[in-house]
């Protein structure tokens, strides 16, 4: 038997199987990925709002929709009446305690249905529709008006001398002259179809059911112009406001807690999403490519050690000679590849000790007070990149540890000034480069000594704002804002807002994509900033582990902002600063209305006041504020903190709302807004809405003691 073929046999098997696997890891796993994006595994939602008024006997709600407009209402495949109209007004009537009826017919006959008073609701109603007799709710979704057609516009004036398919009787026809033929249809099928089949150049249609009837049918149609912004309502007959008023109130409970967004998410978001493969594609093609970059590398590595072993067979028979040498070997490499494990761990160690040595040497020419000043500038600047370089190399090991839940956080005392003053000195190389001007806004801090893990704090502000140097415009701006939120004696709450003026982002990519790993958001990320995507993941993984939050606001072209929350034990060996300041003046009996949407902002606030004898009323929003004030007893709130940025309604649309109520006390009460907005055109604006002073928070309590104690005078 010739030797060398036994040597080649086993080997040459494992080859074979190395390519197989990879053959099949090539194809399975992007072909698995592809249907899963294009919903093949996914199936047709449906109505999980069960009807839970069953009694005959119940007050009946009839209700009129639309059998053409899905995913918002329309006959399912099982024939059943479904969508997200269909799931709010089941979640509504179990609310209002009556039994849901309904009934279907096109468009215009589900509103004559409601005109003749044979249904009480009519579902989907623009609040700008133009349909006399009828009480519309507040809206339940959003949506948009587009141009359908063969071909995409980017232009309205594409549209002159166009025949446009519309609904009937849409408000649009009578909003817009576009120049153009409006012709009238009763579905939204039919308005897609004469499309379709060119009777009509383009249609009007909601984008959302546009989406569904496009996929159904097969059309070959282009979604381009938004025309309108869309938002339906339930609409009544105008001589039932207190059933709108009703069905307004369930509407607004759904809203706070989450029941609407949750179905819009369900019905809108995720059944309307493009699921073609030519989407699904363009959509991934990062990962498309870095799977069959990666299968390709593997793939040559593997040949390039078969080439490399058909080599080594012309030397078998001399090598058969050295069999136990070999075995050795092959032990030390079994052994070798069992050390792969701990190279990183180690790597990272090993470097970190000549570094701590350069950091210890510097610290030496530190001492020696007969160096001129520039060295103490040069020291300090060796010594926070060294430092930082130290932390860098702990990103090798970040990933796979955060992965796993294994970051070790530190417990050791640092200053928090000294740590800012550290990241400004080393983002300073960067911001030249990039010609953005850097600031660090930490004047207003009171406990700066602490105990924690500085260097998780740092990698995670050198991220974003490296990030938002990297990704902003020349010339533009970075801002790390440092505000002390809390202390409670033991421990002291941050927040940290890195805001910057650039690019930005778009809603889909921070919804979907923002802390995935080697996530960018289109194809020119990686060309013109050189970014590899880990920086986020680490971000948002070390934020959790040192138990924060953190969010974001980013609109393209003009900016992001990162909200950063953590928590620090204080140092007990420093001597913080006392958490309470001097005694302040007397507020006790003082009757406050705290509005504040922010639930850890709103007990802080409480707290503090009914510690110093205060009697203390809250709301969520500007709306709930208005709508408490309104309700009160005249004279009964002597004051209301305010905060500005608020849902439903903001502080100062609040403000002025208050003012303008018809009543003794609407112009006198004491307004104070407390808010984060801190630059002098916020305080302008604050007082021009009707608010007697602006807190920038941290609140210092002496300061708005002071504010408060006149309302008591005013009240004994």
């Amino acid at each position: 038997m010739n030797h060398t073929d036994t040597w080649n046999k086993p080997s040459h098997t494992l080859f074979q199987r190395m390519l197989i696997i990879l053959l099949v890891i090539g194809i399975a796993i992007p072909f698995l990925f592809t249907l899963i994006q294009m919903g093949v595994f996914a199936g047709e939602p449906v109505v999980d709002t069960p009807i839970t008024v069953t009694d005959p006997d119940a007050p009946v709600l009839r209700v009129a929709t639309d059998y053409d407009f899905c995913p918002n209402s329309y006959i399912n495949s099982d024939g059943q009446l479904s969508g997200l109209y269909i799931e709010i007004i089941t979640e509504a009537a179990n609310r209002m305690g009556v039994r849901p009826e309904f009934k279907t017919g096109e468009w215009l006959e589900c509103r004559q249905m409601l005109t003749d008073n044979e249904v009480d609701v009519l579902l989907g109603l623009e609040i700008f529709s133009n349909m006399e007799g009828a009480l519309r709710t507040i809206p339940i979704c959003s949506d948009e008006l587009r141009v359908y057609g063969r071909d995409s516009i980017d232009s309205a004036a594409s549209l002159a001398g166009k025949r446009v398919a519309l609904m009937a009787r849409s408000v649009i026809a009578a909003t817009y002259d576009l120049q153009c033929t409006y012709v009238e249809y009763f579905t939204n099928t039919e308005i897609l179809q004469a499309v379709e089949n060119g009777e009509v150049d383009y249609g009007i249609c909601h984008a959302a059911v546009s989406s569904k009837i496009i996929q159904k049918n097969g059309f070959h149609l282009q979604a381009s112009l938004p025309i309108a912004k869309s938002y339906p309502a339930l609409a009544v007959d105008d001589s039932r406001p207190e059933l709108r008023d009703q069905l307004n109130t369930v509407l607004q409970e759904m809203s706070r807690d989450g029941t609407i967004g949750r179905l819009q998410k369900k019905w809108i978001t995720d059944f309307t999403k493009n699921k073609s493969f030519a989407y699904v594609l363009k959509s991934n093609e990062l990962f498309y490519f870095t799977f069959c970059f990666g299968i390709l590398v593997v793939a040559g590595i593997c040949i390039a050690f078969r080439m490399l072993e058909r080599q080594q067979n012309a030397y078998i028979q001399t090598l058969l000679n050295y069999q136990q040498q070999l075995k050795r070997s092959n032990d030390e490499a079994n052994q070798a590849n069992r050390a792969k494990s701990e190279f990183l761990s180690h790597m990272s160690h090993d470097i970190r000790t000549p570094m701590n040595g350069i950091i210890g040497m510097a610290e030496m020419i530190r001492r020696n007070e007969d160096k001129p000043p520039v060295v103490d500038e040069c020291l300090d600047k060796i010594d926070a990149a060294s430092r930082h370089l130290l932390s860098l190399l702990n990103d090798v090991l970040s990933m796979s540890e955060l992965e796993h839940g294994k970051v070790r956080l530190e417990r050791k005392p640092f200053d928090l000034q000294e740590e800012l003053h550290t990241i400004e000195t080393i983002v300073e190389e960067q911001r030249k480069e990039y010609s953005i001007a850097f600031a660090v806004h930490a004047d207003g801090l009171t406990h700066t000594n602490l105990l924690g893990s500085p260097l998780h704090l740092r990698r995670i502000l050198l991220n974003l704002i490296s990030n938002a140097i990297k990704y902003n415009k020349k010339d533009g701006r970075v801002d790390l804002t440092v505000q002390e939120l809390s202390c409670d004696g033991s421990h002291v709450r941050y927040q940290f807002t890195v805001a910057d003026t650039g690019i930005g982002m778009s809603p889909e990519f921070l919804q979907k994509n923002l802390y995935q790993p080697f996530t960018q958001e289109n194809n020119n990320i990686r060309t013109n900033y050189q970014g590899t995507g880990l920086g986020m993941s680490i971000v948002h993984e070390l934020v959790k582990a040192m138990g924060g939050t953190i969010r974001v606001q980013s609109t393209q072209g003009i900016g992001t902002t990162f909200t950063v929350n953590l928590s620090f034990e204080q140092n007990p060996h420093a001597q913080p600063a006392a958490c309470t300041p001097s005694t302040p003046a007397d507020i006790s009996g003082v009757r406050v209305l705290v509005v504040e949407d922010n639930e850890l902002n709103r007990e802080i606030a409480q707290a503090m006041l009914e510690n110093a004898g205060a009697v203390v009323t809250t709301a969520v929003n500007g709306k709930e504020a208005v709508d408490l004030f309104a309700a009160s007893a005249p004279r009964s709130i002597d004051a209301i903190l305010m905060d500005i940025m608020m849902p439903v309604m903001d502080g100062m649309a609040a403000a002025q709302a208050i003012r303008a109520l018809p009543r003794p006390d609407a112009k006198t009460v004491t307004i104070i807004a407390m808010t984060a907005n801190a630059f002098e055109e916020d305080k302008r604006r604050t007082l021009e809405s009707g608010m007697n002073a602006h807190l920038t928070k941290p609140v210092d309590p002496a300061l708005l003691h002071a504010l408060l104690a006149p309302c008591r005078k005013a009240t004994s």
